[in-house]
């Protein structure tokens, strides 16, 4: 969200490539990112069972977990 980046001019930061995700990070990225986890776990049910029917989880408390970590580092 803030810097310039892998390249030095977009601010954008690590890579997704087919089934990889590549990034710097500090701290437990799925926990506090729903979005993240549940894209892993969709691409790899797919991966070996070729589809991914899932249930949506309440993701409430990640999502306030994910909140408090931005506002506390970026929040202005």
């Amino acid at each position: 969200l803030y810097g310039s980046g892998n390249d030095g001019e977009s601010g954008y930061e690590g890579v997704v490539y087919k089934n990889v995700i590549g990034t710097y990070l500090h701290g437990p990225l799925l926990p506090k990112n729903p979005e993240v986890c549940d894209w892993l776990l969709a691409r790899a049910l797919e991966r070996k069972y070729g589809s991914a029917d899932l249930s949506p989880l309440d993701d409430s408390q990640e999502k306030e977990a994910n909140a408090y970590v931005y506002e506390r580092f970026l929040g202005k």
